[in-house]
């Protein structure tokens, strides 16, 4: 369970920072400056990858440390 929070805490502050280089890549395109428009992108989806690696790690604790069951007879 501290996994899932673990993840959920890295997620609410990597959001945060991939939603303002989203913001940051749509006023850089409106500017018409593409060079930092190709940087915000290339954080941006470097965020997103953080994200779901995160979740993707404290899933995979949360199923390995997961209470193993006996089988019945």
């Amino acid at each position: 369970m501290l996994a899932v929070v673990a993840a959920l805490a890295f997620t609410v502050h990597e959001g945060l920072i991939a939603r303002q280089d989203y913001r940051n890549l749509q006023s850089s395109m409106q500017a018409g400056d593409h060079s930092a428009a190709d940087l915000y992108a290339l954080n941006f989806k470097i965020d997103c990858v953080e994200i779901v690696v995160a979740w993707a790690f404290g899933g995979g604790l949360v199923y390995v440390l997961r209470p193993k069951t006996q089988l019945k007879p």
